[in-house]
């Protein structure tokens, strides 16, 4: 997935971008349309992938009524929807591109460029809501699976550390929507708090195939 995003056109290496500049990243997202596409397509399959993962520990067993396995399997189910969110924010880039690609058969072509900033502002406004629910998913089902461990190992450590990204990034939501904030300090702190989320989950899925108890089902 991270593989994936820094090679998405108008990001970190493939026609860098200003987010901010609405114009040249539909620009870098048009220009590199087969390679918007696949990556698009990918990105979806991969928060599929991540989202089975997460819900493979709705069978974790844990005291009836219990805050930490509430928690979890609150967490869970907003971590299905955050996803759903997600793709949805990659199906509008995939929908803005298709709009470039075939503009000469739309019914008014010289409407093309408006419906496409259209599309790319719906997508930022589903990218914002992303990020909103990821924290509170992130917060659920890090914490969640942290009270299951008995002492702090390193995948216990992992968990933590994904359930205070979201922590970090619920701060960030809610003082990135004031207005004297620059809104390229809430994106840079955004990429931030997601990258280090999606190392601490990568060291949870090390747990998961290790095989620690914590992290897999009784009846496996």
């Amino acid at each position: 997935m991270i593989i994936c995003l820094i090679l998405y056109p108008g990001g970190w290496l493939i026609d860098a971008s200003d987010p901010l500049d609405f114009e040249e990243t539909i620009q870098a997202f048009t220009e590199n349309d087969n390679l918007t596409h696949a990556v698009s397509f990918v990105v979806i399959l991969c928060s599929l992938l991540i989202s089975y993962g997460i819900f493979s520990f709705w069978r974790l067993q844990g005291p009836s009524g219990s805050l930490g396995h509430s928690m979890l399997r609150f967490g869970i189910l907003v971590n299905l929807f955050h996803y759903g969110v997600y793709i949805l924010t990659m199906g509008t880039r995939h929908l803005l591109v298709a709009v470039s690609q075939h503009a000469g058969s739309l019914a008014d072509p010289s409407g093309a460029p408006d419906l496409m900033l259209v599309l790319h502002a719906t997508s930022g406004g589903l990218y914002f809501a992303f990020i909103t629910i990821s924290s509170i998913s992130g917060i659920l089902v890090g914490i969640g699976l942290a009270r299951r461990f008995s002492s702090l190992n390193l995948t216990a450590a992992a968990c933590w550390v994904f359930g205070l990204a979201g922590v970090a990034g619920l701060i960030n939501v809610v003082v990135g929507q004031q207005a004297e904030v620059d809104p390229e300090a809430f994106i840079m702190v955004s990429n931030i708090v997601l990258f280090v989320a999606a190392a601490a989950l990568l060291f949870i899925g090390i747990g998961v195939i290790r095989g620690e108890k914590e992290l897999i089902p009784e009846d496996d």
